[in-house]
């Protein structure tokens, strides 16, 4: 609404300020091939309304390899629904998308091992981060009963940095495992 809208400069704000600082901090640690830029990033707020929406499995950047050079390096999502959203599940790692007809999942595959599906549950405050250019990934179908059930997630890409980052090509075993005979799927997170 109205009163909403008039914040919004200053959360973006918030958000800028948030995400250069952390990756300055993360380049503190990092090897310089995974060094991050500090003053650029792009933002994506994403809300599945429980109608059976969901993102297909894909790599948010698969190897920068866009016609604008995407140079997309770590994604960072926070999940902003309510704290209690997605209640009643075991704690992670044992969250089960078939135990929860809500669905709304977080999925990664070959993690920890080849072959695994790591699932994750879309709950309030929760952040999720990974590697843009190597985690493939999707979304299980929404179906949110009620506005808490729905799924409301901020994604922050951190770039890499333009001297020294790299962007890792999609590996040709993970293509053929994942994306039809070894097509590459459009990134499209």
């Amino acid at each position: 609404g109205t009163a909403g809208y008039a914040a919004s400069p200053r959360l973006v704000e918030y958000i800028v300020s948030l995400t250069n600082n952390l990756s300055r901090k993360l380049n503190q640690v990092l090897p310089d091939a995974y060094h991050l830029a500090t003053e650029e990033q792009t933002n994506k707020l994403a809300v599945c309304l429980g109608d059976g929406s969901y993102y297909d499995k894909h790599i948010d950047n698969l190897g920068g390899s866009s016609d604008a050079g995407d140079q997309r390096k770590l994604t960072a999502l926070i999940y902003l629904q309510p704290p209690n959203s997605h209640d009643g599940q075991p704690p992670y790692p044992n969250e089960k998308v078939e135990d929860d007809p809500r669905g709304g999942y977080f999925r990664a595959y070959d993690v920890p091992e080849v072959g695994d599906v790591t699932c994750i549950a879309p709950r309030g405050d929760r952040l999720v981060v990974f590697w843009s250019d190597s985690l493939v990934h999707d979304v299980s179908p929404s179906f949110a009963p009620s506005e808490d059930d729905k799924r409301f997630a901020l994604t922050t890409w951190l770039v890499a940095d333009k001297k020294t980052g790299e962007i890792k090509g999609t590996d040709l075993e993970v293509s053929a495992r994942h994306f039809d005979s070894g097509e590459n799927s459009i990134g499209k997170g």
